[in-house]
């Protein structure tokens, strides 16, 4: 299961009231210098093996099969500071990973 703060919710929620849309998917692609990256997206279309995690009742966080592998108690948290805002991944899966995080490896 994949862990989404409430600052995260609320975050992702507010674009896709911006952008009219209804699903956000995370996952995991290759790159980088420890061979996966994140990434969050606007999605049009849920896949037949993709993992849900509702954010309200008509609006959901899509995880793909192979990401869900590496993501099991992942958390996805939002912060804004005076640095900018992004969103931070923790993940306890995470064996190396590169000084900013955005590299990962498994």
């Amino acid at each position: 299961m994949i862990i989404i703060t409430e600052q995260a919710k609320q975050k992702m929620l507010s674009i896709l009231e911006d952008e009219g849309g209804t699903l956000v998917r995370f996952g995991l692609q290759g790159g980088g210098c420890n061979g996966f990256q994140y990434f969050i997206t606007l999605e049009n279309k849920q896949e037949e093996d993709d993992f849900e995690f509702p954010l309200d009742e008509e609006r959901k966080l899509l995880v793909d099969a192979m990401s869900n592998t590496y993501l099991q108690e992942a958390e996805i948290d939002y912060k804004k500071d005076m640095m900018g805002e992004t969103f931070v991944f923790k993940n306890p899966n995470v064996k190396h990973s590169c000084g900013c995080g955005s590299s990962v490896g498994f």
